[in-house]
């Protein structure tokens, strides 16, 4: 049996040709895409940064935790640095009568990094009492960490909760023969800085790591103008001592001004070319390093005011936009401060006993 199909009038079995877009509409569609990732771009990069603040603020949080639980054992905070306490005993011949070991290494064993702590109690001394005096360096377990083979091994171990997300701290240590970690002494009457790389065949500092968080150490005898026993200085200081101090462990009953009003660590950075804009690194700090002063994101004992904006070795900054630096308080809690917060409050927020109230309310 045959069928007739039909076509509808004006039908055909061949469809017409797409027309293809101008030159002129190719570039108006480029051009409106380009605004809209222009547009959108900050926006990312904002969402990125909250990010990582917020991992950074995590990692605060973190050494809070670690250092809360360190006083929970043992009834008191680590010191700054089992280092001299005297200008004169840094500087001594027999200066070397200490280990050097830094405050960040008594808190390892409450961060999940009990192979870096290890090698230390099981080498050295480090107990402070132990040094009280500082002889000749006769007892061999007195000597600076990097004297011994099994405790130069482990302060090359990453620790991530040391790494702040918004920097590249590590990238010092990418700069072959030019590869710097920094180490620093620093106490109420003294101080002085130990430039280390990772030349060959230097056993000391082959292998160190490095850390964007270091302990508060308050104010400092030593500032950028100063370097003096003067007695009225020192007593400056010591209004506002932080909480890690060279060879001495304080208490929670020490922070008379509250632990919720106390900073315990602040974020670093190293130093650079241009620390304006935080290019061209020179250094980093190794974890091994002493507890930074307050004194230099404020003013000088003359009362000058220094550029905390600059970054630089002895002072605490971030790679953070907007000029804000993370603080961890002895409570556990963490605030991101702006890198210009009013000085006297920064010194009162070092100091844990300075018993006064709070230049600028920062803390709300």
């Amino acid at each position: 049996m045959l069928c007739k199909c039909f076509v509808p009038a004006g039908a055909t079995g061949v469809g017409k040709g797409r027309r293809a877009f101008t030159l002129v509409e190719l570039l108006v569609v480029i051009a409106i895409i380009g605004t809209l990732v222009g547009l959108l771009l900050p926006a990312v990069q904002a969402a990125r940064e909250a990010a990582r603040r917020s991992a950074c603020s995590n990692n605060m949080k973190q050494l809070g935790l670690a250092l809360a639980n360190y006083e929970s054992a043992t009834k008191k905070y680590p010191p700054g640095q089992i280092a001299p306490k005297k200008i004169a005993d840094i500087f001594a011949a027999d200066g070397y009568s200490y280990t050097a070991v830094g405050h960040l290494i008594f808190l390892m064993p409450y961060m999940e990094q009990n192979q870096v702590w290890q090698p230390f109690p099981q080498n050295m001394k480090m107990n402070v009492a132990d040094f009280a005096t500082y002889g000749n360096g006769s007892d061999p377990r007195r000597y600076p960490y990097f004297e011994y083979p099994s405790v130069n091994a482990v302060t090359g171990t990453k620790v991530p909760g040391l790494i702040c997300p918004s920097d590249n701290a590590e990238g010092a240590r990418l700069l072959g023969s030019s590869q710097f970690c920094l180490f620093i002494t620093l106490g109420p009457h003294g101080g002085g800085s130990y430039w280390i790389n990772d030349e060959l065949p230097d056993p000391v500092t082959r292998n160190h790591q490095v850390t964007n968080y270091l302990g508060s150490a308050g104010r400092c005898e030593v500032d950028g103008q100063y370097f003096t026993t003067n007695a009225a200085y020192i007593t400056a200081a010591d209004t506002y001592k932080g909480v890690f101090r060279q060879s001495e462990q304080a208490r929670p009953g020490d922070c008379l001004d509250g632990t919720s009003k106390t900073i315990a660590f602040g974020e670093v950075v190293g130093h650079f070319t241009d620390g304006k804009l935080g290019v061209g690194r020179l250094s980093a700090h190794s974890y091994m390093t002493g507890a930074m002063p307050m004194h230099w994101m404020t003013t000088s004992y003359g009362g000058t005011r220094y550029d905390p904006s600059v970054r630089q070795w002895y002072r605490f900054g971030s790679m953070h936009a907007g000029g804000l630096i993370g603080y961890t308080l002895v409570d556990g809690s963490v605030r991101f401060l702006p890198v210009d917060t009013d000085p006297l409050t920064l010194l009162q927020l070092a100091g844990r006993a300075d018993g006064q109230s709070l230049n600028q309310p920062v803390l709300d």
